[in-house]
């Protein structure tokens, strides 16, 4: 009936279930701590008495902060993705909703599903506890548990205010200044991650002054642990009204969007693609190249930018080159894991292409877009800090990890990240405990 609605919330959560893919990165930050401890925590003493804890605080909540970021970016990114091109969004818009309890009912599935993040940081984290530093353990994974339940909150709230922004008038402006080739309506969409985590950047580094001072004796200084977490529940707050306001606007938004870039995608040349050439006349490899550069660009651009950012806070300290930057390599070989979620199996048993060659196609993409990330590395590598087993350790997991994405995306498809990522992490801390 027209006057119906559907009451989504408790099916909506239902489906959020309890999956075995979220404990395979707890699993592998496990097997990861016995090689990357001596990297991560080589500044925290073996004995509590041995070295006075003013001398490696701020080293730790230097750690402690940028790993609270890390996982504060990673939930803002998912609820972008769940709230806003999330696989019910279309499911949905035919049907009137109480916008509200759907809002809420999203926002539960991304706290089950993404509750692996400060999980995976307690792992990451315990070797503060079996050196004996239990309270700066307890801390430090307080401050990162308050930065991912800031996420949460932030992250529904401002892009519920993003769809506002892209449509307002007054903000016009502003959003024609910065938005380059995107739609108008696109950047305030584009921006509102980077804005969200601005946001919680700010609660994040309170807490991280917080977590110092507690450490060094001053015990107020714990409750500036909560800021985070207090800033993510205050903006939960007004996810309810914004979500009967602006969640099914968002809809017609994204029509807007995708009309406006199916227009300039008509009048582009098809064969645009980044490094078409390396298909060489294959169609399955340039098929699998369009692919990657119209749905995944994300990790084209992104593999350059991270490579250069190693590159250059490597230039003085080789053990980042190799921590972080076999650490992109390994993300943005990702790529190809990432494929089967955007390419149905129907569509390979429509074009009538082997499984072989779709997995071939697959590794030079995922070769093509790690490069992005191992050549700035590989540059300082060979001119600052020379060393062979460097040399040969980055091309050995260069290689493993296009591989490894690919056969991830044949064997289990819509799990392949999760597979991927899990073997990635392992085989990122073995690349580090052996080079390092």
């Amino acid at each position: 009936m027209a006057n119906q609605y559907i009451d989504v919330h408790r099916k909506i959560a239902a489906r959020a279930g309890v999956s075995w893919r979220p404990i395979l990165p707890v699993a592998a930050a496990a097997l990861c701590v016995p090689w990357v401890s001596s990297t991560l925590m080589s500044f925290v003493p073996l004995q509590p008495m041995q070295v006075d804890g003013a001398l490696w605080y701020p080293a730790l909540v230097s750690l402690v902060t940028r790993m609270a970021n890390i996982v504060a970016a990673i939930v803002i990114l998912n609820t972008y993705s769940d709230l806003v091109r999330g696989s019910d969004r279309p499911v949905l818009d035919v049907h009137p909703v109480r916008a509200t309890q759907l809002v809420h009912a999203i926002a539960l599935r991304t706290f089950i599903t993404r509750a692996y993040l400060p999980a995976v940081a307690a792992v990451l984290l315990s070797p503060l506890a079996l050196r004996g530093h239990p309270e700066a353990y307890i801390g430090s994974l307080a401050l990162v548990l308050a930065a991912w339940l800031a996420g949460l909150g932030v992250g529904f709230m401002v892009h519920l205010g993003g769809i506002w922004a892209a449509s307002s008038e007054a903000l016009s402006a502003v959003l024609d200044a910065i938005r380059g080739d995107n739609p108008r309506m696109q950047a305030a969409l584009i921006y509102s991650p980077g804005a969200a985590l601005l946001l919680v950047g700010v609660g994040v580094e309170l807490g991280a002054i917080g977590l110092e001072l507690g450490l060094s004796g001053w015990r107020p200084g714990w409750l500036w642990l909560a800021i985070p977490a207090a800033m993510g529940a205050a903006a939960f707050v007004l996810v309810g009204p914004l979500a009967e306001r602006y969640y099914v606007r968002a809809s017609l938004v994204l029509a807007e969007v995708d009309g406006a870039w199916g227009q300039a995608e008509q009048a582009e040349q098809a064969e645009k693609v980044y490094l078409e050439g390396l298909s060489r006349g294959d169609g399955e490899a340039l098929r699998a190249l369009r692919l990657g550069w119209r749905t995944l660009r994300i990790y084209a651009t992104g593999g350059w930018i991270l490579g250069l950012l190693v590159a250059v806070a490597g230039w003085s300290a080789p053990e980042r080159l190799i921590f972080w930057g076999g650490l992109a390599v390994v993300w943005a070989c990702s790529v190809a894991s990432l494929m089967p979620a955007h390419d149905p199996p129907q569509l390979d048993r429509a074009l009538g292409v082997r499984a072989g060659r779709v997995m071939a196609a697959r590794v030079r993409v995922a070769m093509a877009y790690g490069a992005g990330a191992l050549v700035p590395v590989m540059a300082v590598v060979l001119v600052r800090h020379f060393d062979g087993g460097t040399v040969l350790g980055m091309l050995v997991l260069y290689a493993l990890s296009g591989a490894l994405s690919a056969t991830a995306a044949r064997m289990w498809r819509g799990h392949a990240p999760w597979a991927y990522g899990a073997v990635g992490i392992v085989m990122w801390s073995a690349f580090v405990g052996w080079v390092g």
